[in-house]
């Protein structure tokens, strides 16, 4: 265990919603508990707001090539921030519903989202929006990672993991058993790690054969 949460309704960690690296050390959390988004540098030190209340519900956090800039997913704004990586005020990018968030090598910021369109590529410079999967063809869309040139996308009602492409074509990657509620993901040249609360458990998929192993 890195850090635990409190028990406590409002108080700091109680509804950890999403999570990502620091690039100096330790992690970011999304609390929408609180309002904020906490940096806690190492095990056991207590956590550290960045925005002094001024995100409401975040659900996808990631952080630009340059390490300087965090990008924020807000569901309760039904929209997209972005502030520096040490904290600031958060400033609108565009009104993306965003509950997955990850950088492609161009720059190009990938949101999975709720809504009708279902995932769309944020021009982070121009804070122009393309859409690209369309059609509502994730049941509970929860997570995305982007992969070279394709992304993946978690579906928790849908039991699954979601593969698409840039030219908006999706297929399902994975179904079913072991997965009950995947939320979170990750990528690694050779791995997807998926986290389902429903099972309490990380799973590490092998990209080429789709083996699975738990990590818990």
């Amino acid at each position: 265990m890195f850090v635990s949460g409190s028990r406590f309704l409002r108080k700091p960690m109680n509804r950890p919603r999403c999570v990502v690296m620091h690039p100096e050390g330790g992690v970011l959390v999304g609390d929408s508990a609180t309002r904020e988004i906490y940096w806690i540098r190492e095990s056991g030190d207590q956590p550290v707001g960045l925005t002094e209340g001024h995100i409401g519900i975040p659900m996808a956090m990631a952080i630009d090539a340059s390490n300087k800039m965090l990008y924020v997913g807000d569901a309760e704004k039904r929209a997209t921030f972005r502030l520096p990586i040490d904290g600031g005020e958060p400033e609108l990018v565009a009104r993306v519903n965003a509950r997955g968030l990850a950088f492609d090598s161009d720059g190009g910021l990938w949101a999975v989202t709720p809504d009708a369109d279902a995932v769309v590529r944020i021009n982070v410079e121009t804070n122009e929006i393309e859409n690209v999967v369309t059609g509502r063809p994730f049941q509970y869309p929860n997570g995305l990672c982007w992969a070279g040139d394709h992304g993946y996308v978690t579906d928790g009602y849908g039991k699954c993991v979601w593969k698409f492409t840039p030219d908006g074509k999706t297929e399902k990657w994975f179904n079913g058993d072991p997965l009950v509620g995947p939320v979170g993901i990750a990528v690694t040249d050779d791995s997807i790690f998926v986290a389902d609360p429903k099972q309490k458990q990380v799973y590490q998929f092998n990209r080429s054969t789709k083996a699975y192993q738990t990590r818990l």
